[in-house]
């Protein structure tokens, strides 16, 4: 294998396992915004809690979700302020700043403010979103 073809497989194997769900709220949380980030719809699904994704009625209907938010994104500024698993690994809430930079064709950029909290479900191994309106009792901190 040549050095170039080397080098560009190691550069897209670092960059695949960007993605999905982690092994932290934290990290979930982070990843699945930075999938908003890139505009990766479909990718959003694989981070979605099953019965989350199963309420809402499907993958497709999700990514159609948050597209209608954050179609117009061209950046996100995250920072986590806290985490908490509320169930030893079964379930988990994170509080986060976010600001969103928006730039629809035409149109000047603009911040909106996505700060929120998240509940997470933890499943073989990883945590996965709840969308909101899926998961029962709003999760506070």
């Amino acid at each position: 294998m040549s050095r170039a073809v080397l080098i560009a497989a190691l550069g897209f194997s670092l960059f695949a396992g960007c993605g999905g769900p982690k092994s932290s709220p934290e990290g979930t949380v982070k990843s699945f915004y930075s999938t908003i980030e890139s505009q990766d719809w479909l990718d959003l699904a694989e981070m979605v809690d099953a019965d989350s994704l199963s309420k809402s009625g499907g993958p497709q209907r999700v990514a159609a979700f948050y597209y209608s938010i954050f179609q117009d994104v061209r950046d996100i500024d995250l920072t986590i302020e806290e985490a908490l698993v509320q169930v030893p690994n079964q379930q988990a809430a994170v509080k986060f700043k976010c600001t969103a930079t928006f730039r629809a064709l035409g149109e000047m950029p603009y911040d909106r403010d996505c700060s929120d909290i998240l509940p997470l479900r933890w499943r073989d191994g990883k945590w996965y979103i709840v969308v909101p309106g899926t998961g029962g009792l709003r999760p506070s901190l």
